[in-house]
């Protein structure tokens, strides 16, 4: 992940980025695996910040089951970032002992491991026979007209990844950016734990579904587009209509799952705007019946 990171990041003529060591460092310390600086912005306003990076998390990829107030049964697709709070702590002395500003916690967020992840397990327990998903699955599948529950299963992951995607872009203010790739988030904002951040008693996790900390977001790389984007200015909205934005990007002949065009398709239960790169994505808006 680091050498993905770094050639990214050094390929932006905006950004040198060093990794420390005794090579490049001349106190005589043992420096923490992944600790780099960021060495400053061509142009910028602001002056040389100096940051550490740590991103020794765990993925945990969950499906939440419940029951919706009018009887019907459904399964939600949740991915959470969990980092040892034990590591961090001894990453932020280092970062605190040598004037650093912060330490940014390092994640990458990818599409594909999502879609596949999610996929996965929710076939997984269709097979197995769990009851709850089976409903959920087949429900889906007709409601949809879908031609199989494998479909079924990859709408489910596709509809809550662009979901999730949808609201951590929102809160970052980058609606150009395709949400993948690595997102390097503080630990604190102004000497206080960075909004958004769940602590829990030996770790310290990033939810997706709750992405206030991304309002705080210092780098985002786009690992889709090749783009470097800094938040130098900490999201600073002066001249900034978040509603002229959103309608700027919104197309009603355009999938907003994939960007592809979307195409009318009629079956016996109705019409539907399905995308044109069916069955990749497998988006589709049905009609009013009036």
């Amino acid at each position: 992940m680091s050498n993905e990171l770094f050639e990214t990041l050094t390929s932006n003529i905006h950004f040198n980025v060093t990794e420390m060591g005794r090579k490049t460092w001349t106190q005589n310390w043992m420096v923490p695996e992944n600790l780099i600086t960021i060495v400053g912005l061509k142009n910028g306003k602001k002056p040389v910040f100096y940051y550490g990076l740590t991103e020794n998390y765990r993925t945990n990829f969950v499906l939440k089951k419940g029951t919706s107030e009018n009887g019907n049964k459904y399964i939600n697709a949740r991915v959470y970032f969990r980092f040892c709070k034990d590591t961090i702590v001894e990453k932020e002395k280092y970062v605190v002992a040598n004037g650093f500003n912060g330490l940014l916690l390092g994640i990458k967020i990818g599409k594909t491991e999502f879609i596949n992840t999610f996929k996965s397990m929710l076939l997984e327990e269709y097979r197995r026979g769990d009851a709850h998903t089976i409903e959920v699955l087949e429900r889906m599948k007709d409601r949809n007209v879908f031609e199989s529950v494998e479909e079924s299963a990859q709408y489910i992951a596709d509809r809550d990844y662009n979901w999730l995607i949808g609201r951590l872009k929102y809160k970052g203010k980058l609606f150009n950016y395709s949400g993948q790739g690595y997102w390097l988030l503080p630990l604190k904002t102004q000497m206080e734990l960075t909004k958004g951040f769940i602590e829990e008693e030996c770790d310290l996790t990033i939810d997706l579904e709750n992405t206030e900390v991304f309002e705080n977001y210092l780098i985002y790389v786009d690992t889709v587009n090749s783009v470097v984007r800094y938040n130098g200015e900490r999201l600073c909205t002066s001249g900034y209509s978040l509603a002229e934005e959103l309608k700027k990007h919104s197309d009603e002949n355009t999938c907003p799952w994939c960007g592809e065009k979307l195409r009318l398709i009629k079956t016996k239960k109705g019409e539907f705007l399905g995308c044109s790169s069916y069955p990749k994505c497998l988006y589709r808006r049905f009609l009013n019946k009036k």
